[in-house]
């Protein structure tokens, strides 16, 4: 376990797995290591495949603290910081949003070898100012349990009967907790859906990228992965068989660790 200091004074708390190139986790909306251990355990077999793999908690999220206004060059910024802890370059694999920070950071020059993005969920022409709008009015009020609820079940379309499901899990308080940071996944990955040009938008990300997605995932997921890696100039694509929105160590490790021996 360590921490970094951002340019901004934030700390960022993350864990370390194993020795070698290094490889950093980047989780989507809401993912932090206390709610989420499936990704902590990819990052521990990566380890011990051989790569120094980087577990951390996003800005706003359990250990890591956070400071306003939130900006998606801070959240590079963070991830500039930890590359530069762990010797960089890095590959950068990225959960869903999770690939707004990843790309910006290629963008921005932070020291990457590669990319692997799992369902970036970019959706051209779709923006969504009503539903940031909405969320802003149910966390200035404090009503955290509400505003995840509706960022479930209105943005992103899960049934109301898996909602109150997972509202009945011990966890749920957990993830309600960092329902402030909804705003910031939201906001950047509205930033992208607007851009009517997403070719130009990414023509300068020369690194290899490769883009998963799973048979299994949500309704037009799919068809977003396949949109994105054909808006990147060095982009391959990859369907993970039997795999939902998030991939089980079983199956993503093994791809990892063939796509960063082949890069």
């Amino acid at each position: 376990m360590g921490t970094v200091t951002s340019a901004d004074g934030t700390v960022v708390d993350f864990e370390r797995y194993g020795r070698g190139s290094p490889v950093l986790f980047i989780g989507g909306a809401t993912q932090y290591r206390a709610i989420d251990p499936t990704t902590t355990e990819s990052a521990r077999r990566l380890g011990e495949a051989g790569y120094a793999a980087v577990d951390y908690d996003r800005r706003g999220r359990g250990r890591s603290g956070d400071t306003p206004p939130w900006s998606l060059d801070r959240e590079v910024e963070d991830v500039a910081a930890l590359v530069t802890e762990v010797g960089g370059p890095a590959a950068l694999y990225s959960s869903s949003s999770g690939a707004t920070v990843a790309l910006a950071a290629v963008q921005a020059g932070v020291p990457v070898s590669t990319l692997v993005l799992y369902e970036p969920p970019f959706f051209a022409g779709t923006g969504h100012a009503e539903h940031l709008a909405r969320l802003r009015e149910l966390l200035d009020d404090g009503r955290l349990d509400d505003a995840m609820r509706y960022n479930l079940s209105t943005v992103i379309g899960v049934p109301d009967a898996a909602v109150e499901d997972m509202a009945g899990q011990a966890w749920w308080p957990a993830m309600t907790a960092v329902a402030p940071t909804l705003l910031y996944d939201l906001s950047a990955v509205h930033d992208v859906d607007v851009d009517p040009d997403w070719r130009a938008r990414w023509a300068d990300v020369s690194v290899p990228v490769t883009v998963l997605s799973g048979d299994r995932t949500f309704p037009g997921l799919t068809e977003a992965a396949d949109a994105v890696a054909l808006a990147l100039p060095n982009a391959r694509r990859r369907v993970l068989e039997g795999q939902g929105h998030g991939p089980t160590p079983d199956a993503i490790v093994p791809v990892l660790v063939e796509l960063l021996r082949r890069d």
